[in-house]
């Protein structure tokens, strides 16, 4: 279980903001936290990462993992990574470790946002692309992994865990009184229910 979180658009966050949020992060991940952040034109991006080491211990895999003008932040397992490796490898592709984390980011870079059609796994990651000034965030089939989205009228926050999200942002979020109502009400089968969560403008990426 590892911790992903970040931001794109036009605030820039203060780096103490940064620090107080791989803090949080280190439950899901003891073993490392850092961060990148890029700037190009007026839009700002920051991935965080948190990581729970399993595949590849060497800090080598440690994230955000660049490769060329790409960054990549993942939480998951890619259990076919082995035989994607391998194909990568008879495309021409070069490894430098043993993880799935570069295997997919491999992956974008030979089919693109497609790439999520190759994977057998459970993940939840994001990637920005310096060439196209793109952020790519996916969540796997059955959205077993978590990833929640916080929009605003200057960009886009996302995380693990909404504490993240709301550590990035300085902003505690309304309770979404409606889902706590419905919860209160009528249980675990008011949840899901169009992404809501129990805080107002935080919803979950849907899955696949």
């Amino acid at each position: 279980m590892c911790g992903i979180a970040g931001y794109i658009g036009k605030k820039r966050i203060d780096k103490h903001l940064i620090n107080h949020t791989l803090g949080l992060m280190k439950n899901r991940g003891p073993d490392n936290q850092s961060a990148n952040d890029f700037k190009t034109n007026d839009i700002y991006v920051y991935l965080l990462h948190s990581r729970l080491s399993i595949i590849d211990l060497n800090e080598r895999s440690d994230q955000p993992f660049r490769n060329k003008n790409h960054s990549l932040i993942f939480n998951g397992e890619i259990y076919n990574y082995i035989e994607l490796r391998n194909d990568l490898k008879n495309k021409g592709h070069y490894f430098k470790t043993n993880s799935d984390t570069e295997v997919l980011i491999k992956s974008y870079e030979e089919y693109g946002q497609k790439c999520v059609q190759y994977f057998n796994g459970m993940w939840s990651f994001a990637i920005w692309d310096g060439n196209e000034r793109r952020l790519l965030l996916s969540r796997d089939r059955f959205g077993e992994k978590p990833l929640f989205i916080y929009q605003t009228n200057h960009g886009l926050y996302f995380g693990s865990e909404i504490k993240f999200i709301q550590s990035l942002s300085k902003n505690k979020t309304e309770i979404n009184l409606t889902m706590l109502t419905n919860y209160l009400g009528l249980g675990y089968k008011s949840l899901n229910k169009k992404n809501q969560t129990f805080f107002k403008k935080v919803f979950r990426l849907e899955y696949g």
